[in-house]
């Protein structure tokens, strides 16, 4: 009897190796040098699991054990567009080779921008450890200096059509339509490369590094949003507190206003929803909802974290003193 307890176990293991397979390559930035300490995640697409690598010097990094199935691949990373590739296929006991070169994001890797910075700026993380600070109505604390937010999920938006056109003739043109570009503000779902909240019992401030004017306020004295907003580039902002999670109901957006870094629009119809907890004193994180019948088939949601800066400082940025970009940037 335990001989054949034995061999089934045998068997069982042996089996459940064979259907595991694993994704192996390098990580590189715009210009084809390796990128160390860059985080990929492997999301299965049949369980909803989630499988993270991390890059050695030399950029290579490696996945072993997969099930077999499809995997949604995706790296973020401050500065640079978001890398998502979906349905990527492994095969049980084998080993796909998988490369990744990331893109330029909307800054074009200007100064600061660039791959150097960004690394130099992963450097710095450090975040303090302890416990979640609280206002004195026993509320979680937000206030604070934050490194721009880590993608931990980027959800499964299903543009129509015409967005995912829309998206592509802006790339193709090299984004000289870009909002930034002409000193305008940059896009709703973007975020730093530092950012900061103000917090008080009636509202919250939010300063965004690098943006114009880079700031918006969201109420926290009980208003509900209004019924015909006046567009705004940074659209109507209340919040509410559910519990330890602050809830942001945004709409309104002003439709110049680019949706993401990937260069989708959006309509009238753009509602987003953020939720902010603060788990600790060094992290901070954001679950945020995008909801656009005009432009998205169906809802999607963005799971992102962020650390605690306490050593960095948000400068003025007047963008319209200094521009250089525009005169270089030409269309197709």
């Amino acid at each position: 009897m335990r001989s054949t307890l034995f061999l089934f176990c045998l068997t069982f293991a042996a089996s459940a190796q064979t259907d595991r397979g694993a994704i192996a390559g390098a990580v590189s930035d715009p210009l084809g040098s390796p990128l160390a300490k860059t985080t990929v995640q492997a999301k299965d697409t049949r369980s909803g699991e989630v499988h993270k690598a991390v890059s050695e010097p030399d950029g290579k990094y490696t996945f072993t054990g997969l099930p077999s199935g499809t995997y949604d691949v995706t790296v973020n990373l401050p500065g640079l567009k978001g890398f998502e590739r979906k349905a990527v296929s492994v095969e049980a006991g084998k080993t796909l080779a998988f490369n990744i070169r990331l893109e330029e994001g909307t800054q074009l890797s200007t100064l600061g921008e660039d791959p150097l910075a960004i690394a130099a700026d992963s450097r710095k993380h450090a975040p303090p450890s302890g416990p979640t600070p609280r206002t004195k109505d026993g509320k979680p604390d937000l206030s604070g200096t934050w490194w721009q937010p880590v993608t931990v999920d980027s959800g499964k938006p299903e543009f129509l059509p015409w967005a995912l056109a829309l998206a592509k003739e802006r790339g193709d043109n090299n984004r000289i339509d870009s909002p930034q570009t002409h000193c305008l503000p940059g896009a709703v779902l973007r975020l730093g490369p530092i950012y900061q909240f103000v917090q008080s019992k009636d509202y919250l401030v939010e300063i965004s590094d690098d943006d114009n004017p880079g700031f918006h306020q969201i109420y926290l004295d009980g208003r509900v949003l209004p019924k015909e907003a006046n567009p705004q580039w940074y659209g109507n902002n209340v919040g509410r507190w559910e519990g330890d999670t602050l809830v942001v109901d945004r709409s309104g957006f002003d439709e110049r206003v680019w949706l993401d870094q990937e260069l989708h629009p959006h309509t009238n119809k753009l509602h987003v929803i953020e939720r902010y907890r603060r788990p600790d004193l060094g992290h901070l994180e954001t679950e945020i909802t995008v909801e656009d019948p005009g432009a998205l088939a169906k809802p999607y949601t963005i799971k992102r974290v962020s650390e605690l800066a306490p050593t960095e400082q948000i400068y003025e940025f007047i963008c319209g003193e200094n521009n250089k970009d525009l005169p270089h940037l030409r269309g197709k």
